[in-house]
């Protein structure tokens, strides 16, 4: 519901921001997701998983995403990609350490550490390094509709690898 749902906001916050320019079948393309939109939360209420204010929830932080990729976007074009990547690293640290030291306090002091667990924790943190610094490179070259529209494409290839190498139904 997220990747279905920040393509047409992050289209329209262009549009309007970055004076971005689209085709026709840029705009067939964004009425085929707000189409995925419906579909998925019409198979959560046809399967009784009504998620209430929770498909709400999911549709704001789509929105909210979009506003941050296009201001990245504008950053990265117009001001300094290196500014970007401070201040993201400064304040993403800071805001970071308090949610966390706020909201999972009980859960980090549950942890059973050894050395499985602090590698996982170094493979992700070193992920999302690789994600943070690459993205304003990648946005810089093309453009924030096309960076989320190669996410959304992750998602397919993991649904592949899910079917055909670990035989999901």
């Amino acid at each position: 519901l997220l990747d279905c749902f920040v393509i047409p906001v992050l289209m329209v916050l262009s549009w309007w921001i970055l004076k971005t320019r689209y085709r026709v079948v840029h705009y067939v393309a964004v009425c085929i997701c707000l189409l995925g939109v419906g579909a998925m939360v019409g198979a959560d209420l046809l399967a009784g998983r009504d998620q209430g204010s929770g498909d709400g929830l999911v549709l704001l932080s789509a929105s909210l995403y979009a506003v941050s990729n296009v201001s990245q976007e504008y950053t990265v074009k117009n001001l300094s990609r290196l500014e970007f990547l401070g201040m993201v690293g400064l304040f993403g640290t800071i805001i970071s350490t308090a949610q966390m030291i706020v909201l999972e306090h009980y859960e980090i002091s549950t942890i059973e550490w050894s050395w499985q667990v602090g590698l996982l924790f170094a493979a992700y943190a070193l992920s999302m390094y690789a994600l943070y610094s690459f993205m304003p490179v990648v946005m810089k070259v093309s453009s924030a509709t096309s960076v989320n529209l190669s996410l959304l494409t992750a998602d397919l290839f993991s649904l592949f690898c899910g079917i055909f190498l670990f035989q999901y139904n």
